[in-house]
């Protein structure tokens, strides 16, 4: 075909499958994604910086006698030599030992209802930006600086096994680190897909509160103690958790839950699901990579792990079924939930007698994947707690873990999830507060 620019978005996908069968290929999915993004960067309390762009990516995934293939592209123009070179390299290749298929069969979707009212946003986001920074500065901050994000996209897929779709999304988030004299920093997120619940000044509060609250911070003690983990921090550990629950990560030799579907790998407490279907997710697509339709896949119930996430390959190879979780490669979480408990935040605070609150993190690095041990970076404010009360903050300190232990020592659920979702965390999170037993502090040089 001369003209793939002129064909109607919804028909693409469905035209590129057609157009790969006829050149020899076996399976076939296409995808496409278009994206419309705005951006505002603020620093030093002032907006610095606004743009906004486009992008339309076309990914075509095909296998030819069992050898696979893949490529993203972004020119039309090259639909036909990209499918052509495609094929080629598939005759060079040896053949996969782990492909087994894709789904087939049609789905019924949910339905997508996007924020019609977030693409249109314009001088409304630096109304936004300004609402936040100046509540990080009536918090008492010195200075505030982050980044604020509108989306808006469609995504259509068509696949050689007959699953297709389209659906569309939208959301708005900002990221906010407030600094005050005297070492004090705080950082916050938020992140919505209803307009009505974008309150940026929220994040800017909290981020201003803990920057003043964290002056003057003690360097940290070393040894165990009991950690209060706010959403943030915590949710980097549990996007960490979800990845280890692929199935493609446990056949690689990279999952710390290998081998241990029906054994405790948490505290009874402990209730994880990746859900699709959360209300308010930023990552909630109706189907997976293959068409399949996802939903709700629960891998650690009471505390004991319940199975893997997987795509069509790792379920035949697993003998299950497939959970909705394609990644063609390696299945993936879309969007992890952590069951609330029943306390808030200054009831788990009471229960600490010698402990921490860590509000932040980063540099989360596995030194072992396959037995969990991990390091990571606490950041911005650390705060001290001594028989239940607030006493100080502290700084320079890194927790050294194992992450199958921090799992079952936690002790205490709150009762407040928030969605989490930065840079440090790109499956979105929902969590709330958690506190653990015994974490292994050591210093931030180590």
């Amino acid at each position: 075909m001369s003209a793939w620019k002129d064909v109607p978005t919804p028909e693409l996908t469905g035209k590129i499958v057609l157009k790969a069968q006829e050149m020899g290929a076996d399976d076939v999915i296409c995808s496409m994604n278009s994206l419309n993004r705005k951006q505002i960067r603020f620093a030093n309390n002032s907006i610095i910086a606004s743009k906004s762009w486009s992008e339309k990516i076309v990914g075509i995934f095909l296998t030819k006698d069992q050898r696979v293939v893949a490529t993203e592209m972004s020119d039309l123009s090259t639909v036909d030599d990209t499918l052509r070179d495609l094929l080629k390299m598939a005759k060079a290749m040896e053949k996969s030992q782990s492909y087994q298929g894709i789904a087939g069969g049609k789905f019924d979707y949910r339905s997508s209802q996007p924020d019609g009212r977030i693409p249109k946003l314009l001088d409304e986001l630096y109304d936004y930006t300004g609402s936040a920074i100046d509540a990080a500065l009536n918090a008492g901050a010195k200075r505030a600086a982050g980044v604020l994000w509108s989306s808006q996209g469609d995504a259509y897929l068509s696949s050689s096994s007959g699953p297709s779709g389209g659906y569309s999304s939208a959301d708005i988030e900002i990221s906010i680190r407030a600094m005050a004299e005297n070492e004090g920093s705080g950082h916050s997120v938020h992140s919505v897909t209803n307009l009505d619940d974008f309150k940026p000044e929220f994040a800017g509060k909290e981020a201003g509160t803990f920057a003043v609250q964290s002056q003057n911070p003690a360097i940290g003690p070393e040894g165990k103690f009991d950690v209060l983990f706010s959403p943030m921090p915590f949710a980097n550990l549990l996007e960490r958790v979800a990845s280890s629950t692929s199935a493609g990560f446990v056949d690689a030799g990279l999952s710390f839950f290998k081998d241990k579907v029906g054994e405790k790998v948490a505290s009874p407490i402990v209730n994880l699901v990746d859900d699709s279907t959360q209300p308010g997710a930023l990552n909630a697509p109706p189907f997976d990579n293959e068409g399949v339709q996802t939903g709700k896949t629960t891998f650690v119930e009471n505390g004991i792990l319940k199975g893997y996430l997987h795509n069509t390959s790792t379920a035949k190879r697993f003998g299950v079924e497939t959970t909705g979780n394609a990644g063609l490669i390696f299945p993936y979480a879309w969007t992890v939930y952590l069951k609330p408990g029943d306390m808030n935040k200054e009831e788990l605070v009471s229960q600490i007698k010698d402990g921490l609150y860590i509000t932040n993190n980063w540099y989360t690095r596995f030194q072992n994947y396959q037995t969990g041990d991990f390091s990571t970076i606490p950041r911005d404010a650390i705060f001290r707690i001594k028989d239940g009360q607030i006493a100080g903050s502290v700084k320079d300190i890194r927790i050294s873990e194992n992450m199958l232990g921090l799992l079952q020592r936690v002790k205490a659920i709150g009762n407040d999830p928030k969605q989490i979702h930065w840079w440090e965390v790109g499956t979105p999170v929902f969590t709330p507060h958690v506190l653990v037993e015994g974490v292994n502090i050591t210093k931030s040089t180590q």
